[in-house]
């Protein structure tokens, strides 16, 4: 296996950050939300959701969940959220007049609807009353598009729909456009009416949100933003999403995705996703091989394996990197991570230490350049573009 050199790939995001001149873009998913600056819990994770779900049913009803879960093994798949309602979405359109798991479908109906209700109640987070309380990093990657003096604006896709984006860009009244007309906290900002900044959206931070929010609902047959809508238009994590994806805006934020790839010299930087929307993947396999110079860095949590399909897409497209804990493909090639020589300790600072975590040696062995890429966390991240700090357009 070959090796990869995390400080000079540090140096690198260095000099991209440090580049007022580069279109920069962040995709998120569910990773960055996943906990508070402290550690502690803040939406639960797929594998949480899913005992939270089975949980909350009893009778019957926890008996069909039971019977559809045998059946998602039989198949040599994961029990999780997605599966879930996909088995149930399946069933609510072949069970005609019968019943299927002990459920008729007004039944199965139901099910469906009981469990979006719960997915909404876990990530509205934003309504617990100890949320204002809560260190997040979303608040310090806010920060950081205040003070970053860019010349094109910042853009934002996520697969999220809790309000964690929002209320961190509001908190440091950074202006944002979501295609929509509104915000969810609107604040006045004088400079966007004055007459010497005629076209003030330009410079506004761009946020899609590839799946929908919390605060959209249905409205003769659109789509409108409202203050935390009843019932909210999200793609729920089933294969229906990719029919519901057709719709307006979401092909729209997909076509801007996919837009913001094609442009020259422009660089993508994932946290927090997992590549577990193929409709997502292959946007952004398609349009960086119609690219001429544009870069995904895939900033991962956890451990990578070169058999991973995350691996496999960065092996097959040279501009494609991913850093994992302990291991990276960079230019097409897997390996570990290790230093090529050893820290001049006698620093005072070091970029490399907000990146990267040396395995231990003891006082008698053989230093080996080993250790934990650490940028895959999204605090460790957003502690990160904490260094490339400039003067903000946007100061008050």
């Amino acid at each position: 296996m070959g090796t990869h050199d995390p400080k000079q790939v540090i140096e690198r995001l260095q000099v991209i950050l440090s580049n007022p001149a580069k279109k920069i873009g962040f995709l998120f998913g569910a990773g960055i939300s996943a906990q508070d600056k402290k550690k502690q819990c803040l939406i639960e994770t797929s594998q949480g959701m899913i005992k939270t779900v089975v949980g909350h049913f009893s009778g019957v009803t926890n008996t069909a969940i039971e019977q559809i879960k045998v059946e998602i093994e039989a198949n040599d798949e994961k029990f999780n959220i997605e599966t879930l309602l996909t088995k149930i979405s399946e069933k609510e359109r072949a069970v005609g007049d019968e019943a299927l798991c002990g459920l008729k479908k007004n039944e199965l109906t139901a099910l469906r609807k009981d469990i979006e209700k719960i997915i909404k109640k876990i990530v509205s987070v934003h309504n617990q009353p100890s949320f204002s309380d809560r260190e997040l990093s979303h608040d310090d990657f806010a920060k950081w598009i205040k003070n970053a003096d860019r010349k094109f604006p910042v853009e934002i896709f996520t697969t999220n729909y809790d309000y964690l984006l929002e209320a961190g860009l509001e908190k440091q009244k950074v202006p944002y456009f979501d295609g929509f007309i509104g915000s969810n906290k609107a604040f006045f900002y004088p400079e966007w009416i004055e007459d010497s900044n005629p076209d003030p959206v330009k410079y506004w931070t761009k946020l899609w949100k590839l799946h929908g929010s919390l605060g959209w609902a249905l409205e003769d047959k659109e789509i409108i933003r409202v203050s935390d809508a009843i019932d909210s238009a999200m793609i729920y994590p089933s294969f229906l999403k990719y029919d519901h994806s057709r719709k307006q805006p979401y092909l729209s934020y997909m076509d801007r995705l996919s837009y913001f790839i094609k442009q020259e010299d422009s660089v993508l930087f994932v946290c927090g996703y997992s590549f577990g929307d193929d409709h997502i993947n292959g946007m952004i396999l398609t349009a960086l091989a119609q690219s001429r110079s544009s870069h995904v860095f895939v900033l991962k949590r956890g451990e990578m394996q070169e058999t991973d399909v995350l691996s496999k897409y960065a092996k097959g497209s040279s501009k494609i990197s991913v850093y994992a804990k302990k291991t990276a493909v960079i230019g097409c090639e897997y390996g570990e991570w290790k230093l090529e020589k050893e820290p001049n300790r006698n620093e005072s600072y070091n970029l490399l230490d907000y990146g990267f975590d040396e395995d231990a040696v003891l006082k008698d062995d053989t230093w080996t350049g080993k250790g934990d890429f650490k940028l895959g966390e999204f605090e460790k991240f957003s502690d990160f573009l904490a260094l490339f700090y400039a003067n903000s357009r946007f100061s008050i």
